[in-house]
């Protein structure tokens, strides 16, 4: 198994309310993506782009491969936001995308799109 950061944007339909944004955050718990590896993420759970109803959950999630990480993203983030008050008719997801992947063995991070890292990740 592989951890995996996945970022996935979406668009609300409706105002996020501080009770919502408490039960999103509640249903997040545990999935912060400050854990992957030992190197500290600059990664937020949730960002509200301010002025837009756009947001990006990003989760931490094991899985063998980049698919099954990014299904399983979708299945949490769809749980967090149900737990919010949200269904298909208030809220659009969009594409997930990987943002980091944690495949050392020594708890190294690669960081998707980072000049500075190493590995191929392809």
């Amino acid at each position: 198994m592989t951890d995996f950061v996945i970022s996935l944007p979406g668009t609300l339909r409706r105002d996020l309310t501080e009770l919502g944004r408490s039960r999103l955050l509640g249903a997040l718990r545990g999935t912060d993506p400050r854990r992957v590896g030992s190197d500290p993420q600059d990664l937020e759970v949730l960002t509200e782009h301010e002025g837009e109803s756009t947001f990006t959950v990003r989760v931490e999630v094991a899985a063998d491969d980049s698919a099954e990480a990014e299904r399983e993203a979708v299945l949490l983030g769809l749980r967090a936001l149900k737990a919010a008050g949200f269904d298909e008719q208030t809220v659009l997801l969009g594409q997930p995308v990987v943002t980091a992947i944690d495949i050392a063995r020594d708890g190294a991070v690669e960081r998707v799109g980072d000049p500075a890292s190493s590995r191929d990740l392809a």
